[in-house]
């Protein structure tokens, strides 16, 4: 048991407790009464006694004033504290499992994808959306190790203050490279307008300064090696939340609705749906970006919730979830989801991937849409009857 969770009890109570437990049956043995008259007997049970009662008060000095477990006073306090930790306990094992289940959909969305970007992103000119895009991709497959050593296995209190800020700054960048990815396609879509452009970089890098900011001075390590807000005046978990992640949750959101609002917005004034990039950046961009909002408030929900254990336990799915959704899509008549935070860089490597398709479609692509054309114009041509000369 790690240090942060013997917090929940008074451990230098505890122990006098056992100590009381174990040296009172052995107190009684080194005396054995032999003697059948009552002196002989009372004066062995006065002695056992008096070597009980000298163990106590031992363990009574020996422990520090104000953490000493008194077991007639302070019985009432065992069976909450036991619970706190089993409800503690318990929330690190979902925190867990959702860590694993939201790399496992980044590696199989991957895998399903690499034809895909096999195809369409490696032939294209180096540019600032590919460079984007394969760090992106790839960046939060290379810190899935290191994050799988320090969320899952169990460490002391010494590994967990010296990595716990690692461990946080390499989410960051992946969330930052998303949303940055994502900003280079507004901007693309929009036109390449310089307002855009100063816009959507001011507020990136807005959001990125308080991501910094909260990692360098904002973090504390009170749950194991899952960070929580620095707050002085709190020692235990249970007192304390993690609601500088949230409120980097609540940014994040807002640059999301922030794309969404220019991408529409121009689309209503430059009339641009009726092109086939237009159409699918609405249909499935859009959409996605209005469904990964809900998951947000979902996440930003738990982050500033009353019950601090349950704080960022749907974090790791927030960014993964909309691109699942996008996948199924496109072969499943409705969707199924389960909603269960990691990275936003999913959806948008699958975003790219569409408008790329879009985009550049390939020759098997072109000629099944001069057939469907073909086969129109075909249909709305009205073929009248030869005569029969015979």
């Amino acid at each position: 048991m790690t240090q942060w969770q013997w917090s929940f009890i008074d451990y230098a109570g505890f122990r006098t407790l056992c100590l009381c437990l174990l040296f009172t049956p052995f107190c009684h043995l080194s005396f054995p009464s032999k003697s059948h008259s009552l002196l002989s007997r009372s004066s062995h049970n006065s002695r056992a006694h008096t070597l009980t009662c000298t163990l106590l008060g031992t363990a009574w000095l020996a422990a520090p004033s104000g953490s000493l477990f008194r077991p007639f006073m302070s019985m009432g306090r065992l069976l909450p504290t036991l619970h706190l930790i089993a409800a503690a306990l318990n929330a690190l094992r979902v925190g867990r499992y959702s860590i694993v289940a939201a790399y496992t959909v980044l590696f199989y969305d991957w895998i399903i994808s690499l034809d895909k970007e096999v195809a369409l992103i490696y032939p294209a000119p180096w540019n600032a959306v590919k460079g984007a895009y394969l760090f992106c991709r790839y960046y939060p497959l290379a810190i899935a190790p290191f994050h799988f050593w320090g969320f899952l296995a169990d460490h002391d209190q010494g590994v967990c203050q010296s990595h716990y800020h690692a461990l946080y700054a390499c989410i960051m960048p992946a969330m930052l490279s998303a949303q940055f990815i994502l900003m280079l396609r507004s901007y693309a879509f929009t036109g390449r307008k310089k307002i855009i452009l100063a816009i959507l970089s001011a507020s990136f890098f807005g959001l990125s300064g308080y991501v910094v900011w909260v990692l360098g001075k904002q973090l504390n390590q009170r749950s194991g090696c899952f960070a929580t807000s620095n707050q002085p005046t709190h020692d235990s978990v249970l007192e304390v939340g993690a609601y500088h992640l949230g409120i980097i949750s609540v940014l994040t959101a807002l640059f999301d609705c922030m794309n969404v609002f220019i991408v529409v917005q121009h689309c209503i004034q430059e009339r641009s749906t009726l092109g086939p990039l237009g159409q699918s950046f609405l249909k499935q961009g859009v959409l996605v970006y209005v469904i990964m909002t809900i998951l947000n408030t979902l996440t930003i929900g738990t982050y500033f919730t009353s019950h601090l254990l349950h704080q960022g336990l749907g974090s790791w799915f927030a960014y993964i979830l909309p691109s699942a959704l996008v996948m199924l899509s496109a072969s499943l008549p409705r969707v199924f989801a389960d909603l269960t935070d990691h990275d936003l860089a999913l959806q948008s490597c699958r975003l790219v991937l569409m408008l790329r398709r879009k985009a550049s479609p390939t020759e098997t692509e072109l000629c099944i849409q001069y057939s469907h054309m073909v086969d129109e114009a075909l249909e709305m041509i009205a073929v009248e009857p030869v005569p029969d000369d015979t």
